[in-house]
């Protein structure tokens, strides 16, 4: 391990809550392709549609500390880190704004959490055990591509002619 690794943490966040494990964590990318069937029984597929990424991670934020600051921090706390850190999971999954993850291999925008778990029992109660299930938002006008105009746009020539259908006009 490299000495800047120590003073530089370079962690998983979720947002900006720290984990001090990640028990498991995983990214999966799909693609949908379009089916037209056609007169001959085959399938036409004209479109892939790139669906938004979703991840799942399994991580541990844990009571202990072993930065000695945070630890007295902790004394004064009528909050556990562990709990402080279910509060902060919760409250980003409510506000439904999203941020940013940062995986071992990767750093994501715009995810939100879909859904979030904890358990606990003997062995386990001193820290946060979790599991979060997150997707990618793809942002409508966002690295929308450069609207293209063209010299001659009018097209009212080219409307349909009013129509008298009883009493009305249809126009």
């Amino acid at each position: 391990m490299a000495i800047t690794q120590l003073i530089f943490k370079k962690g998983n966040f979720i947002g900006e809550i720290e984990l001090d494990v990640v028990i498991t964590e995983s990214a999966s990318a799909t693609a949908r392709i379009t089916k037209n069937p056609v007169e001959n029984g085959a399938d036409i597929n004209d479109h892939v549609i790139i669906e938004p990424m979703t991840f799942s991670i399994s991580g541990v934020v844990s009571n202990s500390s072993s930065n000695v600051l945070e630890a007295a921090q902790n004394i004064f706390s009528t909050k556990t880190k562990a709990q402080e850190a279910w509060e902060d999971l919760l409250e980003l999954q409510i506000n439904r704004i999203p941020f940013t993850l940062v995986q071992g291999l990767k750093s994501y925008d715009n995810v939100l959490i879909t859904n979030l778990s904890e358990s606990q029992d003997k062995e386990t109660s001193n820290a946060l055990y979790f599991t979060a299930t997150l997707s990618e938002v793809i942002l409508v006008g966002i690295d929308a591509p450069p609207t293209i105009t063209y010299a001659d746009q009018d097209t009212s020539d080219k409307s349909a002619p009013a129509t008298n259908g009883g009493l009305k006009s249809i126009v």
